[in-house]
């Protein structure tokens, strides 16, 4: 168990001998500026959200170029249930890979709220349930706007072959985000940017904690602050021995407020927030809906449209977080259910391997999968494609150990083992392939891509372990104890908990319109 990090000493600082960054701001559409002069700049926004605002230099601009990103699009429906005596809802969660992989902004995925807050049988019995729509497109210039994924929504839904409710619905809320900011191979390898983000960590009085720098979940912004504030030296210079020196964070989502609170715990106590919307927490967008109730329960639904599961690679954040978790119990989104996910399998089998149905059980597809790919006879006994999988989890476990190493969240150097690779090449040298039906789905239902495109590094860096253990004990176990969890009061609670308690000061509709670090 990771030790929580209240204190720490730092280096004696030159701050206040030396020039402070200089930034300037408006609020809420105010024509007259705000200056003010920080000790320390924080950046945790999409970097290229300051160019030509903020003074980079050369080294960090070529960095910041190569960024890519995906765009990624929910939509929180309430739908009719055709039937309710008749119409039974197999799959409360549905994932179609083959239709991700388009990566055009077609619906890949769906998740049944209602049967996730009261099981499949309350949930099938209810005139209506409150289902959460994902889609997502590619790398692109320009994105799909906001519109434009909701034409794409209401056309396949009109025509989809599994889409098991009417085509009666209400769009309640929508959210689209840039999502997952990351590098090419080439750039992973050749240039090292990541590595290189490292090294800058602390020059010019800048510290950088967006999701960019390593990778996008709550749980690595976690970690990322927690490398940089304790295992890279030049990110100590700025620190400060005054602990009522100004700070300035740029973005109040998770990694803003996460890095907030590593600050805070450090003695810091002058830290300023600017956000540039009008809340807070980022790419968590968590619904509290009062209806539809079942039965005449007056019991709310949690709706997550962003930021969503738990799993036991969580356990030390929950630790290290745990007076924000109270009232706030991880619970368990299948509810016991073996079928609550459903995967799509439309162009995912050739003869002698397709199935009857047009959606198998997750456990059903993991198992038919490895048989495919392994080329097993396809009567081949469950147990033994269990056998095949198990021996693959613990060669995976034991690559990732040598390549990847100890440090969390990501290696100090560069994995050289997986230059040029993609995800699936990797599994594929390694004999590893009877994994992709779980990788499949830990991986990509998220929003991270397709194991067959994204860098070999990426899929290392998300699917730890511990992660794939998850899947097979949420798959396999017998005494069915939940390990992909989610929040009873959803992650938005969490977010508010750490405002409210850890007293942020968040100043909202804040356009940051000029920063001076490189003063002369």
């Amino acid at each position: 168990m990771k030790q929580q990090i209240k204190s720490k000493k730092v280096a004696p600082s030159s701050s206040s001998h030396s020039k402070p960054v200089l930034l300037e701001y408006t609020i809420n559409g105010n024509i007259q500026p705000i200056k003010k002069e920080y000790e320390l700049l924080v950046i945790a926004c999409d970097p290229r959200n300051l160019y030509n605002i903020c003074d980079y230099t050369a080294e960090e601009r070529a960095i910041f170029d190569k960024l890519k990103n995906f765009t990624f699009h929910t939509s929180l429906l309430k739908v009719q249930i055709n039937n309710p005596t008749t119409q039974q809802i197999t799959y409360p969660g549905i994932f179609a890979p083959k239709v991700l992989g388009q990566m055009d902004g077609s619906i890949y995925a769906y998740r049944n709220e209602s049967a996730k807050q009261f099981g499949s049988k309350v949930a099938n019995e209810m005139a209506y349930n409150l289902v959460t729509v994902y889609q997502l497109q590619g790398e692109a210039n320009p994105p799909l706007s906001s519109n434009e994924f909701e034409k794409i929504l209401n056309q396949q839904l009109t025509n989809s072959d599994w889409w098991p409710f009417s085509t009666e619905y209400e769009v309640l809320k929508t959210f689209t985000t840039p999502y997952f900011d990351h590098f090419s191979n080439e750039d992973l390898f050749e240039e090292k940017l990541p590595w290189k983000i490292l090294n800058l960590q602390g020059k010019n009085k800048t510290l950088y904690v967006h999701g960019f720098t390593c990778f996008e979940s709550v749980l690595h912004c976690w970690d990322y602050a927690e490398l940089v504030l304790n295992f890279v030296g030049s990110a100590e210079k700025p620190l400060l021995t005054e602990f009522d020196a100004p700070i300035v964070i740029l973005g109040a989502g998770v990694s803003g407020l996460l890095f907030a609170t590593r600050l805070k715990r450090l003695g810091y106590t002058n830290i300023e927030i600017l956000e540039s919307t009008d809340r807070y927490c980022g790419k968590t967008y968590t619904i509290t809906e009062e209806e539809p109730y079942p039965g005449g329960s007056p019991e709310n639904t949690v709706c997550e449209l962003g930021t969503c599961y738990l799993s036991p690679a969580y356990d030390h954040l929950v630790e290290d977080l745990k007076e924000f978790f109270v009232d706030n119990a991880q619970i368990n989104f299948a509810k016991g259910e073996p079928n609550f996910r459903g995967i799509v399998i439309e162009g995912e089998f050739e003869p002698p391997y397709v199935p009857n149905e047009a959606i198998l059980s997750q456990q059903g597809y993991i198992l038919l999968k490895a048989k495919a790919l392994l080329n097993l006879d396809p009567n081949e006994p469950p147990k033994v494609v269990m056998s095949y999988i198990a021996l693959a989890l613990a060669k995976y476990s034991v690559l990732h150990w040598k390549i990847m190493g100890s440090q969390t969240p990501m290696p100090l150097h560069p994995p050289e083992e997986l230059r040029d690779k993609t995800f699936y090449e990797f599994l594929d040298e390694n004999g590893l392939l009877s994994l992709v039906g779980m990788i499949q789905y830990m991986y990509s239902v998220q929003g991270y891509g397709v194991i067959t495109n994204i860098p070999a590094y990426y899929g290392l860096t998300w699917i730890t372990p511990i992660v794939i253990q998850t899947i097979l004990l949420d798959n396999f176990d017998p005494e069915e104890i939940p390990v992909v969890t989610g929040l009873e009061k959803g992650w938005g609670a969490l977010w508010e908990q750490i405002v409210e308690q850890g007293k942020l000061n968040i100043t909202y509709l804040a356009k940051t319109t000029s920063i001076k670090r490189l003063n002369p």
